[in-house]
């Protein structure tokens, strides 16, 4: 007979993710302010991409359930400036080809109380932490003969790391149905300011799982989220030594295995 898997003490779970994703970013130069750049307008960084996901839950008491895992989110493209960017301590000037690799990757920790936990239904509050982790490298191939722009002679290269801290509070719901079907929703916002740093956040989660044994599941899942950190000095509570602004969106689908211990 198959167990229910809605109290099971662990479950841990690995993903492949297609990620749609829309990335604004901005590092500013030691004085003043960097330009706000479009990853794929202006970058040539394709929107989509395929990631892994990696997830644990660990549930201490039948009300109470911990959960963290890292999602990976990194892209490179190519392209030709057609404004020049500020981007850290550079000028990159219009007419220069550049290389781009952008990172997003992302750590989060959950923690859920359910506040009706009956045999197949679990209604609950849920509060997320997490760590953005932006990196972002610009490699620029310089000219300065009659074939233009794209005569290689020199190239430099730029990279900037912000690790953007998250928050975001709301509630949960697992369901469920026959033996070995389960339906899982997530909905979490928040939008504070702390020192010098700004976030807000908006989290949408929904999954479907079905049990193949007592151990073994599959899972399909969706996820929605949106993000903006804005770092406006470094004498901050997280410690951040540089100046900026992270503002992405995500749409992601994600097919993995759950195996429950």
């Amino acid at each position: 007979m198959p167990r229910s898997h809605l109290y099971d003490r662990f479950q841990a779970t690995v993903s492949g993710t297609v990620l749609y994703l829309g990335t604004k970013v901005r590092i500013d130069p030691d004085n003043g302010e960097g330009t706000e750049i479009d990853v794929g307008d202006n970058l040539g960084i394709g929107s989509t991409t395929v990631q892994p996901r990696l997830a644990l839950r660990w549930r201490p008491g039948r009300r109470h359930e911990l959960e963290g895992g890292y999602q990976w989110a990194t892209r490179s493209g190519e392209a030709v400036l057609s404004d020049t960017i500020v981007f850290r301590d550079t000028s990159f000037a219009a007419g220069l080809r550049v290389n781009s690799k952008t990172g997003t990757s992302q750590t989060f920790l959950t923690y859920r109380y359910a506040f009706m936990a009956k045999e197949k239904t679990q209604i609950g509050a849920a509060l997320g932490i997490g760590l953005i982790f932006l990196r972002e490298e610009i490699t620029a191939t310089a000219g300065a003969t009659a074939g233009g722009p794209d005569t290689a002679i020199a190239e430099f290269s730029r990279e900037g790391n912000i690790n953007g801290p998250n928050a975001a509070i709301g509630g949960y719901g697992r369901f469920q149905f026959g033996d070995r079907w389960y339906l899982e929703t997530d909905l979490r916002a928040i939008f504070i300011k702390i020192d010098n740093i700004k976030a807000g956040v908006v989290e949408l989660g929904l999954a479907g799982r079905y049990f193949l044994s007592n151990k073994v599941g599959l899972e399909l899942g969706y996820g929605l989220g949106s993000y903006s950190v804005e770092i406006q000095g470094t004498d901050n509570f997280a410690g951040i030594s540089r100046t900026g602004k992270i503002k992405y969106t995500i749409n992601s689908w994600r097919f993995g295995g759950v195996y429950a211990f």
